[in-house]
């Protein structure tokens, strides 16, 4: 059973990557075509002290994190529109585009942006600068309770993780500092500072946690694993290890079990993702039903930045672990 639903998965993930990759293909063409047959600029130049370095970013939270570190030496585009899913997110003509003039790309790694390669090489040319702020990070493989990802490199999620955030800072810090020497104090400085309030947000979240009566939930996706492990929480479920695969009756039923043994009471839903299955099994093991936004989005002002992102989140954790 394990072996057939593996391999369905797996046909699913590798029939998405095809259909992805056909679209950026007829991207491509159709920004030759519309374009004039206009080649983009590939010539990649140092920056001077005039000019702000392009800077594009995967999803949100790298963005916010690269325009705490850059100020205003950077102008950031963020590739990921808000209410899309990275895990199932086809790009258009218009995200080739974005890559334009772009110096320098940050990402997560991991094959979570399985999409963005051909989108990068093809939109800013040869000489863009790739930084995979995974690097270096101590990758989970394991959600614990039964091993099901659906990332076959380990779970991306590690921007979720306030400490390893300071990690991402860090990677984008040295990588800004390397490609503008000349502003290197500005970008330390500023990553100094937003590492202060990475610090702060750390402390404010485990303090949050040690008042939590529960400390059980049930996630649609693995998206707060990372979370977990850091501040003692127990991940009880994960609905769907794969984005966009809703869980078979069997596999629903094997949920419906391990939150039934543990004492969690809410499932957390995300805005990027359908929450049809999250009510379902709610309803079946008594639970309520809350969202959790991984992304966030400069146009929610409560989610606009990381460090307000992650508050609202730990809001509605906090409602969501209180007795009964």
């Amino acid at each position: 059973m394990r072996a057939r639903a593996f391999l369905h998965e797996a046909e699913n993930e590798a029939n998405h990557r095809h259909r992805v990759g056909a679209r950026i293909l007829f991207c491509l063409f159709l920004m030759v075509l519309v374009g004039g047959c206009e080649q983009p600029n590939t010539k990649v130049s140092e920056p001077t002290a005039g000019d702000r370095i392009k800077v594009v970013a995967s999803i949100y939270p790298l963005a916010d994190f690269v325009r705490a570190v850059g100020g205003d030496r950077v102008e950031v585009v963020t590739l990921l529109p808000p209410a899309a899913s990275p895990h199932v997110y086809s790009p258009s003509p218009r995200d080739l585009a974005r890559f334009r003039g772009a110096v320098l790309f940050v990402q997560i790694g991991l094959g979570f942006e399985f999409w963005s390669a051909q989108l990068a090489r093809a939109g800013a040319g040869e000489d863009l600068i790739e930084v995979e702020t995974s690097e270096g990070v101590d990758v989970i493989h394991e959600t614990g309770h039964d091993g099901a990802h659906g990332h076959a490199m380990g779970n991306p999620h590690i921007w979720l993780d306030p400490i390893i955030a300071m990690h991402q800072v860090r990677a984008i810090r040295d990588a800004l500092a390397g490609l503008d020497p000349d502003h290197r104090e500005i970008y330390f400085r500023n990553a100094a500072a937003y590492l202060g309030d990475l610090e702060g947000l750390d402390e404010e979240i485990r303090e949050a946690v040690n008042g939590f009566a529960r400390k059980s939930f049930v996630a649609i996706h693995p998206s707060w694993t990372y979370f977990a492990e850091r501040y003692g929480l127990f991940e009880a479920g994960v609905i769907e290890p794969s984005p966009g695969r809703e869980p078979t009756p069997v596999e629903m039923m094997k949920i419906v079990r391990q939150v039934r043994e543990s004492s969690a009471k809410v499932v957390f839903a995300e805005p990027q993702l359908n929450p049809k299955a999250a009510h379902v099994l709610a309803k079946e093991v008594g639970a309520q039903v809350l969202t959790l936004d991984p992304i966030g989005s400069p146009d929610v002002e409560e989610r606009s930045t990381y460090l307000k992102l992650m508050r609202y989140n730990l809001d509605v954790m906090r409602r969501g672990m209180q007795a009964p």
